[in-house]
């Protein structure tokens, strides 16, 4: 418009050629402004992932009048959440690509609740003559909720016996079973179907057959997170002590549930120590992850040494620790003293000495060999201590919990 009043004022055709495009692409930028505001709307596809898994933050821009044409989105992720494309910034065509191709493809690489930003969304009409820039509140951030990626784990041993509640596993005791024991002399009380004729005919007594009781097993694993010694690299580099301990967690929880034993958790982490009664189901398993998922290091120990209601003496409890804390190696002890069967996982990384810094490496090689008499004194409760390698870690473990349960009861 200036070009334009200067051309005519000071009678310059060439200035009133060079004004007359511009002009009229204002005036038809301005036509085709929206004449409301758009609204935007963002939100993830799935809001609970695995550690590894893939998920998208979907961005939908809605205008009523149609006149949005170009479309611009730049997400900002956290520490442990790569993205797709790598910097988080995609721009599309609305009339071409449509608001479908408005996606940031995110994959959380570590366990964890983790918010998620809303992203940046400009969009412009034609010209743009008309820009829209959205507002980051930080009252719209969504948290994803990240599980442990469960380790890859079997326990071909023998299950553990434990007095319990009818199920699928075999007890050291006699009772209503499935599993033959033995054939012993007619006691009154006994069933007439159980009545072994063939040794009652040769003996000329009456024998019985007895079965072994059938129980469910009462599983309770214990996650120590008083401390998390070395460095997470997230699922594709190294663990630190608590990233192996939850997802060996994962796994055990995972494995006794699908045999349909009851699991219950103890998490004593910074938030407190957090109690899930013993249960089955996935249902339940997924109560568990979630809880899990929320676990961070403690700055204070404390620990009041209680376990979740409805436990059974002799209940198989798995405690998952770098056992490095005082506090860890006073509750196994306590444990062991209450009757139930004990099981130390080993959570330190076998690599944590291996530091690019000789000064960090020597200091935890000196913090090793002083851990060594804590261990054996572990021992000396009669506590096995294991060091978690994925299958068959806990085999030889369980079956020496197996072999003890059976000498003890009587059965050879």
């Amino acid at each position: 418009m200036v070009l334009a009043v200067t051309a005519v004022l000071a009678r310059r055709a060439d200035l009133l050629v060079v004004a007359t495009p511009l002009a009229a692409s204002a005036v038809w930028g301005v036509l085709l402004r929206p004449t409301s505001t758009p609204s935007i709307h963002q939100a993830l596809a799935h809001p609970t992932l695995r550690e590894g898994q893939a998920t998208t933050w979907r961005v939908r821009l809605a205008d009523p009048d149609s006149r949005v044409e170009d479309v611009a989105v730049a997400f900002d992720s956290s520490g442990w959440i790569d993205q797709q494309p790598a910097r988080g910034r995609v721009a599309v065509s609305l009339p071409d690509d449509g608001d479908e191709a408005l996606a940031v493809t995110i994959r959380p690489t570590r366990w964890g609740v983790h918010n998620v930003n809303p992203a940046l969304v400009v969009a412009s009409s034609g010209w743009n003559a008309f820009r829209f820039v959205s507002r980051r509140w930080p009252t719209n951030r969504q948290a994803l909720l990240t599980f442990p990626e469960p380790a890859r784990f079997d326990a071909a041993a023998p299950p553990v016996p434990v007095p319990g509640l009818v199920g699928a596993n075999r007890s050291p005791r006699y009772g209503a079973g499935s599993e033959f024991a033995t054939i012993r002399p007619f006691q009154p009380g006994d069933r007439l179907r159980r009545i072994h004729w063939p040794v009652s005919l040769r003996t000329g007594d009456l024998h019985v057959t007895t079965t072994s009781a059938d129980h469910d097993r009462h599983v309770v694993i214990l996650v120590d997170a008083f401390d998390d010694a070395g460095q997470s690299g997230g699922i594709d580099g190294r663990s630190s002590s608590l990233d192996i301990a939850l997802r060996a967690a994962a796994a055990i929880a995972e494995h006794y549930i699908d045999s349909g034993d009851r699991v219950a958790l103890v998490a004593m982490s910074g938030s407190g120590v957090r109690r899930l009664p013993p249960a089955s189901g996935h249902r339940h398993l997924r109560r568990l992850l979630e809880v899990m998922a929320q676990v961070h290091p403690a700055n204070a120990l404390f620990d009041d040494g209680r376990l979740p209601r409805g436990i059974r003496p002799g209940a198989l409890v798995i405690m998952l620790s770098p056992l490095l804390s005082s506090a860890a190696r006073r509750r196994l002890a306590i444990l062991s003293d209450h009757g139930y069967r004990v099981l130390a996982i080993d959570c330190l990384p076998t690599h944590i000495a291996d530091d690019d810094d000789p000064y960090v490496g020597a200091a935890w090689r000196i913090e090793r060999l002083k851990r060594e008499p804590h261990l054996r004194q572990i021992r000396g409760h009669g506590i096995a201590v294991v060091a978690w390698h994925g299958p068959g870690s806990l085999d030889l473990a369980l079956r020496g919990l197996h072999h003890h349960s059976t000498v003890r009861s009587g059965q050879r």
